[in-house]
């Protein structure tokens, strides 16, 4: 039997709301009966994506939302983060793996998106991240 399911709401522009929202998605995740690491991977990843859109997009205006559709079907689990703000270009972040690099508190959460998830795509204003984990990993 196929599943599929989608899910959006809207998360107020405040890190104390990131736990709440996490665990929502892992709940609505639940019919997937995805393994340990891979609820973790998820996990971390949204909550990255979140925190950079309350802390870097919307810039803590709890006035703005952070939209977050969550989407699964029988291959694979999409999560979707977008903020309010001005957007980034991702081409322009320094490589956080670099020495010259590698003290500097930035860059770290996008790479781990990137290394955890099977794909990361912006918008081309840069104000929404698409994360994609195939679930025949």
């Amino acid at each position: 039997m196929a599943k599929s399911a989608r899910r959006e709401f809207f998360v107020p522009s405040d890190f104390a709301e990131v736990p709440q929202a996490s665990a929502g998605v892992l709940s609505f995740l639940e019919p997937l009966e995805l393994g340990e690491n891979a609820l973790f991977d998820l996990r971390l990843c949204f909550e990255e994506a979140l925190i950079n859109a309350v802390k870097y997009g919307n810039r803590f205006r709890r006035d703005l939302k952070v939209r977050v559709l969550v989407e699964f079907d029988d291959e694979k689990v999409a999560l979707t983060v977008e903020d309010q703000g001005r957007g980034f270009d991702p081409g322009k972040l320094a490589d956080c793996t670099r020495e010259d690099h590698s003290l500097k508190n930035r860059g770290r959460g996008i790479y781990l998106m990137r290394k955890l998830m099977d794909k990361v795509e912006y918008n081309p204003k840069g104000n929404r991240v698409c994360m994609i984990r195939f679930l025949s990993r």
